[in-house]
């Protein structure tokens, strides 16, 4: 296994995790008198589930270099439930301030959501095999 080959998301992960840094101190200082308590709230769960799989990219990674495999997917699945999940709802809960008056961002959330939870199973599935 090429261990050159997991670091990226490694450093991926990081990169995720300070830019929730970020987006939460601007929602909590720039967008709480700005959005209501429903848009806090999405936009909060939006940045919950970004830390959480900021970190779980750096966790998988570090796991496959542990272990000397490597699969390309729970990364992939979990870049797309970013995008799919996170992302749409923050969108979602800022598309006022934004000037978005399309109202569909947030339906893509389940999709990303299926995202999530499919690269975790993949995951434990590719560690478990030899």
């Amino acid at each position: 296994m090429n261990k050159d080959k997991p670091t990226k998301h490694i450093w991926v992960g990081a990169i995720i995790c300070a830019l929730y840094v970020a987006l939460g101190a601007f929602g909590a200082h720039g967008l709480k008198d700005a959005l209501d308590s429903s848009q806090i709230a999405t936009y909060e769960t939006g940045l919950r589930y970004m830390i959480i799989h900021g970190l779980g990219l750096i966790l998988i990674s570090s796991v496959y270099i542990l272990l000397q495999k490597y699969n390309i997917w729970p990364a992939i699945l979990f870049y797309i439930g970013l995008v799919l999940f996170s992302l749409s709802l923050i969108v979602h809960a800022t598309k006022d301030l934004l000037g978005i008056s399309i109202d569909v961002f947030a339906l893509f959330a389940p999709f990303g959501g299926l995202s999530f939870i499919a690269g975790w199973i993949l995951f434990t599935i590719s560690i478990r095999t030899k």
